[in-house]
């Protein structure tokens, strides 16, 4: 079976914490490391739910502490979304030994060397505010030709849920949007379009139910912590796109990012109609197959 060799950057968040379940499920993928963001949450909380989440799952791989707040803006978090906590309120259900061990070196310098040192190109799976990995192909560009694909959990078309205009990974952290949908590196975009449509309902959380083990019963705490029936799991997108695309719809299409103040800032501009005659620098999600969305949550917890 072929392995997708695989850095995760996210902010856990509960939907990130859903998108590292998934990977880890995941038979295809090698995950190489977990990358913390400030987002959803502060930067102490986002590395301890990573660090959480890879000890509960016994990942061998690096956890790394990223950047604490936006190329330019002030840190902002959604605890009203994803719990005080950043895990549902249910981090403290678990002990500090349950963490997995946090690398010395920082994310940008950790994913640096995992690229650099790799035989094969390798899949950064974005689920938070794009900081890290702008600074990231800032700072060293020499690893854009080592990286396969970034699949973005981020934007939307004409929708936002930050602003009417923008999503909260993109407002949170325009600058860095910008410069990497100007990087030139591949693209793939899971926006608010498609994450609003993987949702889960009442019959996958008493599905997960039935499984009586200590992610399962996690899971569908953190969930009805997260939201109420029919939530959208965003995240796990941004995994799926990279091993499923069958289970999309997409199309390849020119983005670009607006950095201006105002209530467009962070908006995703998709070309659809090829008024900037540019070519295409990112591959767009539309639509998901949402039978097969709840049937991969639903199986990632039976471990």
């Amino acid at each position: 079976m072929r392995k997708y060799p695989l850095i995760i950057d996210c902010d856990p968040g509960v939907d990130d914490i859903i998108a590292i379940l998934v990977a880890h499920s995941k038979q295809e993928f090698d995950i190489k490391a977990i990358c913390s963001v400030s987002g959803n949450v502060g930067i102490d909380l986002t590395t301890h739910n990573a660090q959480l989440m890879a000890g509960l799952l016994g990942l061998d791989c690096i956890v790394a502490k990223g950047a604490e707040k936006p190329i330019i803006k002030k840190a902002q978090s959604v605890t009203v979304v994803h719990g005080l906590d950043g895990f549902g309120n249910c981090a403290n259900a678990f002990s500090d030994d349950k963490l997995s061990k946090l690398s010395d070196l920082s994310a940008i310098e950790v994913v640096r060397e995992i690229l650099m040192e790799s035989s094969e190109p390798i899949y950064i799976a974005a689920t938070g505010p794009l900081t890290n990995i702008a600074l990231l192909l800032s700072t060293h560009p020499e690893v854009k030709s080592k990286i396969a694909a970034i699949s973005i959990m981020g934007g939307g078309i004409n929708i936002g849920n930050a602003t009417p205009c923008s999503e909260f990974n993109y407002f949170t952290d325009p600058e860095a949007a910008y410069i990497v949908f100007n990087s030139g590196v591949k693209l793939m975009m899971c926006g608010l379009n498609v994450t609003l449509k993987a949702t889960l309902t009442d019959i996958e959380l008493n599905e997960m139910r039935k499984f009586h083990n200590t992610i399962s019963d996690t899971i569908v705490k953190i969930i009805s912590t997260y939201a109420a029936n029919d939530a959208a799991i965003h995240d796990p997108c941004a995994i799926l796109a990279i091993t499923n695309p069958e289970m999309f719809e997409y199309k390849d299409q020119y983005v670009q990012i607006d950095i201006r103040d105002g209530i467009t800032q962070g908006m995703s501009y998709v070309d659809e109609v090829h008024n900037l005659n540019k070519e295409p620098n990112c591959r767009v999600f539309y639509d998901i197959d949402r039978e097969f969305f709840r049937k991969t949550i639903v199986q990632s917890v039976n471990i």
